[in-house]
């Protein structure tokens, strides 16, 4: 009888660290059914499965991380654990790509109301490229000088009228912002350079705490006003 009972207290207490270790654990796994909608630019990697450049939806279920295409086809993948940040600017909304050897594979995915998301660790040297996710970015509160300062100033100058270290770097003239046929360029024009690169120039990036990422819209267009006030 008295083992019966001394089993039956150590089952007890077992149940009660199980619930106890569920409850306190559980909190920290974020919410689900949260989703944001973002535009990526370039093809990727999600579920050992290559995904064209496009908009997608990107969600965090029960079921683990999902992503759904503009057609409705959906992956899913489990989350192989959850992260904190290094900066803000991640936690307020993004996606983190490795990229090794051209190809882009979505590693991480911070999602606002959720804890940031590991989908993927890649082992050898890579690189990263981040996609803030629109409205959710604190460049979109710069001004348009500053983001140019931190982006195109080296290699334009800080006057739009070059730099002569920059075009002995590249071995080409970089264009003069300030000139005539910079200028007679439409907001539409400037706007597909600073997001889409040209023949020989790649889309403008911003360094924030050793992340690189493309700048939102918001940034985009107070960098071309910016570059408007630099007629000669």
């Amino acid at each position: 009888m008295q083992q019966m009972k001394t089993r039956s207290a150590m089952a007890g207490r077992l149940m009660a660290f199980i619930l106890v270790t569920f409850f306190a654990v559980s909190p920290a796994f974020g919410q689900t059914g949260q989703y944001v909608q973002a535009e990526i630019p370039y093809e990727f990697t999600f579920a050992s499965k290559v995904l064209p450049a496009g908009t997608y939806t990107f969600s965090v279920t029960n079921l683990g991380f999902e992503v759904k295409s503009a057609t409705g086809e959906v992956l899913r993948a489990p989350i192989l654990s959850r992260i904190n940040g290094p900066t803000e600017f991640l936690r307020d909304g993004s996606l983190v790509f490795d990229k090794t050897g051209g190809s882009h594979i979505l590693s991480e995915a911070w999602i606002p109301g959720t804890d940031g998301i590991l989908l993927h660790s890649t082992p050898k040297s890579h690189t990263r490229d981040v996609i803030l996710f629109p409205g959710l970015n604190q460049n979109s509160n710069l001004s348009g000088k500053v983001v140019y300062e931190w982006t195109c100033s080296r290699c334009h100058g800080p006057d739009g009228k070059g730099d002569k270290r920059a075009d002995r770097f590249f071995k080409v003239t970089i264009p003069r912002l300030s000139s005539a046929e910079v200028q007679g360029k439409s907001d539409a024009e400037l706007r597909g350079i600073i997001t889409k690169g040209s023949r020989a120039m790649a889309p403008v990036e911003i360094d924030e705490s050793g992340f690189r990422h493309r700048l939102q819209e918001q940034s985009v267009d107070a960098v071309i006003a910016f570059v408007r006030t630099l007629k000669q």
